[in-house]
């Protein structure tokens, strides 16, 4: 039995987000295509006779009970009864409260690697339930790859694959933002009138994957939150101009932001690109999309 486990944790981007409307116990009514990129946090999870303990390579992540990985740890410690402890070293590369489920992509680690770590013996299928007991993403990092995902977020439809490998430039403006904060927003600004700005076509997004059109998949992207986050962050709308100045093809923001992403279709002009906004902006990364979510890698 492994003392030890590591494990490679997928940011995402969204390709698309739409609202529909909001249930009763208040939660959105969302439908969204979601895509996971190579940016990736490393965790390695190592047992202990006993309590959790965490580090970081990031002064800001937190390292007590708020951290969705203690709260991940605590779920299954208590549904299995495990009765020794874990430490936990988190090499933090997703941006923080950036709408790339980086804490989503932790916990879906967490799942895997306990999982794994103390034979636990769950299906993929019983970690996303369980894991719907603490976030809607974290279902889709564990799946990972191109998904549709309905409802609360956490209903998920395969989907064809994103061409591998295309170059994604990430961008986020140095301000955290508050998913609930934008969320609220975005009903105050359509509570009358709901024909959001920046409304996705995903039915032509779908069928542009499934027939590799790039064209359709391009034409098909939107996301209902940009305009919102957009309102009090000025940078997104100026991160966008330079990715297309430069050659982007699509740029959009992702998730409730403030990050924005753009495709190029060579490493010439990505890389310029890269150069030019680092300048400004320090949280910026070249990465590809993936067909994978979290995984575990190295000594298996």
């Amino acid at each position: 039995m492994k003392d030890s486990v590591k494990l490679k944790a997928r940011a995402k981007i969204n390709l698309s987000i739409d609202i529909k409307g909001i249930f009763e116990d208040g939660y959105h009514d969302v439908e969204m295509v979601m895509q996971s990129i190579n940016l990736s946090d490393y965790i390695i999870i190592r047992k202990a006779e006993r309590g959790f303990e965490i580090t970081s390579s990031n002064s800001d992540v937190p390292l007590d009970k708020k951290n969705i990985i203690y709260k991940t740890w605590e779920l299954l410690r208590e549904k299995y009864s495990i009765d020794s402890g874990v430490s936990i070293f988190l090499e933090k590369n997703i941006p923080i409260a950036a709408g790339m489920a980086g804490g989503s992509a932790d916990s879906a680690a967490m799942f895997l690697g306990i999982n794994k770590l103390f034979e636990l013996g769950m299906s993929e299928d019983e970690m996303i339930e369980e894991s719907k007991k603490l976030g809607s993403d974290i279902a889709f990092c564990i799946k990972g790859g191109t998904h549709l995902a309905t409802g609360k977020g956490t209903d998920l439809k395969k989907l064809p694959s994103l061409d591998k490998n295309i170059r994604v430039l990430i961008c986020k403006p140095d301000i955290f933002v508050s998913t609930k904060r934008v969320y609220k927003k975005f009903d105050n600004m359509y509570e009358k009138d709901f024909n959001p700005l920046g409304k996705p076509d995903n039915k032509l997004l779908i069928e542009g994957l499934e027939e590799k059109d790039n064209e359709k998949i391009v034409n098909g992207m939107g996301n209902v939150l940009e305009a919102v986050t957009a309102s009090w962050c000025k940078d997104i709308g100026k991160i966008k101009k330079t990715m297309t100045r430069f050659g982007s093809y699509a740029t959009m923001m992702s998730g409730s932001g403030p990050t924005v992403f753009g495709f190029f279709n060579d490493y010439k002009s990505i890389k310029k690109c890269s150069n030019v906004l680092r300048k400004k902006y320090r949280q910026t990364y070249i990465t590809s999309t993936s067909d994978k979510g979290v995984e575990i890698y190295g000594n298996k």
